[in-house]
């Protein structure tokens, strides 16, 4: 793994939310995405050198809207950037974690995703992204 590549928090609402951290940050986001696969409409803060990644149920059976309805709103996931994800899936499964989904899928922001079971990883969603290459 190279670096956080975001964090990403669940909110109720990205257009209020994108207010609130537009204040809280200094700036307003810079890239609104929906991704339908996962039932989720995404924003994104640059910060620095971090990225922080909002995140929407678009639909009420989404993972996000289940995880707001159990959890409320808060940090749902850390991302982080790998150069290979198919081999990074596949050292963490020999390493004991449970793989979500073990072939990656089309995520927010230009990147290829996969994620680990919150069980498998001390009760936290982790998220591996690598950028789609042209």
């Amino acid at each position: 793994m190279n670096k956080i590549e975001h964090i990403g928090i669940a909110v109720k609402s990205l257009e209020n939310s994108n207010d609130l951290f537009a204040r809280l940050f200094g700036q307003a986001h810079y890239k609104v995405e929906t991704v339908a696969s996962e039932g989720v409409s995404t924003s994104f803060f640059q910060v620095g050198s971090n990225k922080i990644e909002l995140l929407e149920a678009t639909h009420s059976n989404s993972p996000i809207a289940k995880f707001i309805e159990r959890k409320g709103e808060g940090i749902h996931h850390i991302a982080f950037d790998v150069d290979d994800i198919v081999a990074e899936i596949e050292r963490l499964k020999h390493e004991g974690f449970k793989v979500l989904n073990e072939t990656p899928k089309k995520g927010a922001d230009n990147k290829m995703v996969a994620f680990l079971h919150p069980k498998s990883s001390n009760g936290v969603l982790i998220e591996l992204c690598q950028e789609i290459k042209p």
